[in-house]
C-alpha cells in the first residue's frame, strides 16, 4: 500500500479528525520535509472553531529504510518525556492503521527552530555558540536517561527487560533486521554479532534510549535547543547505547568533539550529573561496537529499500556505498578487542 500524495492528505486528515471529534477540521498549508532518511514528514495546520494549530505528520511508508513501520513507540516516548528536562515536541495523535493515510503515522506540535548542518566543515556554528548548545545537548541526555518511564506508555516495552538481558535484546533486534534486508552474507557482520552474545554488560539502569541521538536530531533558537527530533528508533535499554552512538567517528566531522558539540570528559561528566552513575569505559566500548552493527545494518537496509522495495530515494544507494567502510572498521575494532 502506498502512502497518500500531498494532494491526497488534506482531505482523509480531515475525515480523520472529524471521526476523532474535532469540529469541522480544516487542514491546510501542507508542505513537505526533504530531510529525513526513513519518514515522511509534512508540516501542515489545522483549523478547528477558531483556533488553529501548526502541526506536524510522519508517515511510515511500506517499502522505506526501516519498514515495516510502528508510530506507537515514537508517539510513548514522546508522551514519556513531557514535562520534563528534555525538550521534545507534544504528541496528539498515533495509528499504525494503513488503511488511513497508506502507512502507520504520527502527528505532533511543530516546534520552533532550525537544524545545525551535522555533515561538512562549516555547520553554521560559532565556537560559543558550539559551547552552549555542547553542554544543552549533554544535559539533556542524561536528563533522559535519568526519566522514571515506569507507569508511562512507554512501559508495556518493557515486559521482561533486565539490567541483565538489555545489551542481547538490543543485538537480536538488529540481527533480525539484518537478516531481513541483507541481500548478500557478509562474514564480518556474523563474528561481530558473534562478539556482542559473548560479552553483554549489565545495564547500571533501564532508561529511555533515544537511538539516533547526534548533532542534526535536534532544533535550536539562538543557541537553545528547542526540541530534540527523530524518536523513530526509541526503546529502553542501557543508556551506554546512547553515549556511544553519540561519540561514533562518524558523528565528530573530523573534530575532536562528540557529535561536533562536546568533548567526551563534558558529555560524561555532565551525564553523570544527572544520572547519578558514571559511564563505564568497557559499556562504551561494548555498544561502541554495537554502533556500527546498527550503523552497518542501516546501511544495508538503505541497499535493500532502494534496490528490492522500490523506495527511490537517492539517499539510499549512497548510504549503500558506506558498507564496506563500516566493516572494516568494526574489523579494526574486533581485532583491538
Amino acid at each position: 500500500m502506498s502512502i497518500a500524495t500531498a494532494s491526497e492528505l488534506p482531505a482523509r486528515l480531515e475525515r480523520w479528525f472529524a471521526e476523532q471529534g474535532i469540529a469541522a477540521p480544516r487542514v491546510g498549508d501542507m508542505v513537505q520535509f526533504p530531510s529525513g532518511f526513513s519518514w515522511v514528514t509534512y508540516a501542515f495546520t489545522l483549523q478547528s472553531v477558531g483556533a488553529t494549530q501548526d502541526l506536524i505528520l510522519r508517515i511510515g511508508p511500506g517499502n522505506g529504510l526501516y519498514a515495516p513501520y510502528s508510530a506507537e513507540p515514537e508517539y510513548a516516548a514522546l508522551a514519556a518525556v513531557q514535562g520534563s528536562a528534555v525538550a521534545a515536541p507534544r504528541p496528539h495523535y498515533w495509528s499504525d492503521d494503513s488503511r488511513i493515510l497508506g502507512g502507520p503515522f504520527l502527528i505532533v506540535d511543530k516546534a520552533r527552530g532550525s537544524t545545525p548542518i551535522p555533515w561538512g566543515d562549516d555547520d553554521g556554528l560559532s565556537d560559543a555558540a558550539r559551547a552552549t548548545l555542547g553542554a544543552q545537548f549533554a544535559d539533556a541526555l542524561g536528563a533522559l536517561h535519568a526519566i522514571n518511564w515506569q507507569g508511562s506508555p512507554l512501559a508495556r516495552f518493557g515486559e521482561g527487560l533486565t539490567n541483565e538481558n538489555a545489551a542481547l535484546r538490543e543485538v537480536e533486534r538488529w540481527e533480525a533486521g539484518y537478516r531481513r534486508w541483507a541481500m548478500r552474507p557478509h562474514p564480518m557482520l556474523h563474528k561481530l554479532i558473534g562478539w556482542l552474545r559473548a560479552n553483554p554488560p549489565v545495564a547500571p539502569r533501564l532508561s529511555i534510549i533515544h537511538g539516533d541521538y547526534r548533532l542534526g536530531n535536534f532544533l535550536e533558537v539562538d543557541g537553545a535547543i528547542t526540541a530534540i527530533l527523530d524518536w523513530e528508533l526509541v526503546h529502553l535499554g542501557d543508556p551506554h547505547e546512547d553515549l556511544a552512538w553519540t561519540c561514533l567517528p562518524q558523528y565528530r566531522g573530523g573534530t575532536p568533539l562528540m557529535s561536533k558539540l562536546v568533548s567526551r570528559d563534558e558529555l560524561y561528566a555532565r551525564h553523570e550529573a544527572k544520572t547519578g552513575f558514571a559511564a563505564d569505559p568497557a559499556s562504551v566500548h561494548y555498544y561502541t561496537l554495537f554502533s556500527l552493527l546498527k550503523l552497518a545494518v542501516t546501511h544495508i537496509a538503505a541497499a535493500y529499500a532502494f534496490e528490492r522495495n522500490g523506495f527511490r530515494d537517492m539517499r539510499m544507494p549512497a548510504m549503500a556505498t558506506q558498507i564496506a567502510p563500516t566493516l572494516r572498521q568494526i574489523e579494526k575494532m574486533l581485532v583491538a578487542a
